[in-house]
């Protein structure tokens, strides 16, 4: 290859697009130059947060966990702080509720201890027990992840990374499935796992065990502690990539990758103008192109902008989702074949006010708990509601509501509070995947150079497993250039 750096794009700049920057960046150092294209005007994706009723509240990925190494290990490579827990951050009469068609089934404060206490009360030792043992378990296993990756192993596909770590049966059956061969009770799946999941995934026991057992691990049920990034959970992501000196272009829309096989593995000969498809005017790059991909062929990758413009790169790594790319995957001028699954779009709920007990059903004589977790039996329009902030405009509570594809009305936030100052609604077009159970993922690598950080979202999805799947794919590509 040549002697001049290596070029690498990636595609997205949230989690699994920051990590795999970073990741690139300790295995190939100054022999790798790294161009991150990201067509919103910030990064992290979705961790991200807005000005709100006088004070910053976060909107996208909230919550995380303790366990998440990566996540650690980013904090202390940028220098970031740990701040609140992301949930009742107003400091004052911090419950939880989980709330059914029998009202609230179980009220706890919101230390791990409390909760597991009236868990167990409500559940009973059984299913409790069944239930914290396979989170436990599942996080045991996933932990393996790190040694694996740290010592440069790659995984081609989510099913081979699943296997390797036991935990493949877990993405073939449903929550629901998977909990009832554990013997849990109704109350236990229903009542509180259930709620718990609407909150981090907006679908409920119908989704895939794993990314469940994900859910109920990240919700303290496996131990460890929750909290948010001071001054927002974006802000690692950006510090990272401007650490490591990434070329992070802001507001730009890339339209099309294309893969583009060359003559030799060698760079014998040259890529002509037809075989760059007519992917642009700029071939900035392209003599530094030539990554050897299968068979030994060469292989440029032309990223193409919205402008109309591209550039070229000895490889591409694709981390935002299909789904919510809106782009073009083409190989010498061919439509790329890669299934496109499906995302949910979240509505999130803003309100400053006060709630009514009546809606709840509660005695009003009572202060209402701080977040509640809703079950499917409680009929309610929404899967979550929580203070998420305090806010000094109005010196009152800020809740954050969660209610899967449906928009809260004003009739609606009419009868759930008894007082509104302010309201602000923010949609996300694709928060999370659908995640079903035994689907066929697509690989890490879509085509020679093309990799896919997004892949293992079908199976999980959180902001750890997203670095998770960005190390992964960094691995591969690393070893695909050298």
């Amino acid at each position: 290859m040549s002697e001049s750096k290596m070029r690498v794009a990636v595609v997205g700049a949230g989690a699994a697009g920051s990590a795999a920057a970073y990741r690139l960046w300790q295995k190939l150092g100054h022999a790798v130059s790294i161009t991150v294209y990201e067509r919103k005007e910030h990064v992290g994706g979705r961790a991200w947060d807005l000005q709100f009723a006088g004070t910053r509240i976060e909107v996208g990925g909230t919550l995380l966990h303790s366990s998440g190494r990566y996540t650690m290990e980013l904090m202390e490579f940028t220098g970031s702080q740990a701040g609140g827990s992301g949930l009742s951050i107003d400091g004052k009469n911090e419950t939880y509720a989980f709330w059914t068609g029998k009202g609230f089934v179980v009220t706890t404060r919101t230390s791990l201890q409390s909760m597991a206490a009236n868990i167990l009360r409500y559940v009973g030792l059984g299913s409790a027990r069944r239930v914290v043992s396979s989170a436990t378990g599942m996080a045991s296993k996933w932990e393996r992840v790190y040694d694996l990756l740290g010592s440069g192993q790659t995984f081609t596909t989510p099913q081979a990374l699943l296997e390797e770590l036991g935990l493949r049966e877990a993405t073939q059956l449903s929550l629901a499935s998977y909990l009832g061969k554990l013997g849990a009770n109704r109350r236990m799946t229903h009542d509180i796992v259930e709620p718990i999941i609407h909150n981090m995934y907006n679908q409920g026991a119908e989704i895939g065990a794993l990314a469940g057992l994900v859910g109920l691990a990240g919700a303290g049920l496996a131990g460890g502690y929750l909290f948010a990034i001071e001054d927002g959970n974006w802000t690692i992501y950006d510090k990272t990539l401007a650490k490591i000196g990434a070329d992070l272009r802001l507001n730009t829309q890339v339209t099309a990758i294309e893969m583009l096989s060359g003559s030799s593995a060698h760079g014998e000969g040259d890529l002509n103008g037809d075989e760059l498809g007519g992917a642009g005017e700029t071939r900035e790059g392209a003599d530094a192109a030539g990554g050897v991909g299968a068979g030994g062929a060469r292989t440029c990758c032309a990223v193409t902008t919205a402008d109309g413009a591209s550039e070229y790169y000895d490889a591409v790594i694709l981390a935002a989702p299909l789904a919510l790319a809106d782009l073009e995957l083409r190989a010498n001028g061919a439509p790329l074949d890669a299934t496109v699954y499906p995302y949910q779009e979240v509505q999130t709920t803003l309100v400053v006010g006060t709630l009514n007990p009546a809606f709840f059903g509660a005695d009003p004589r009572k202060r209402l708990p701080s977040t509640v977790f809703t079950a499917d039996s409680a009929g309610a329009p929404f899967k979550s509601i929580g203070v998420t902030g305090h806010s000094p405009t109005y010196d009152s509570r800020i809740y954050k509501i969660f209610s899967a594809d449906h928009e809260m009305t004003d009739e609606e936030l009419g009868r759930i509070f008894s007082t509104i100052h302010d309201v602000h609604r923010f949609v996300w077009r694709g928060a999370y995947p659908v995640i079903s159970p035994d689907i066929d993922h697509l690989p890490f690598e879509l085509a020679p150079g093309l990799f896919y950080a997004c892949a293992f979202e079908t199976a999980a999805g959180a902001i750890e497993v997203e670095s998770v799947a960005g190390y992964n794919t960094a691995n591969l590509l690393a070893q695909y250039l050298t």
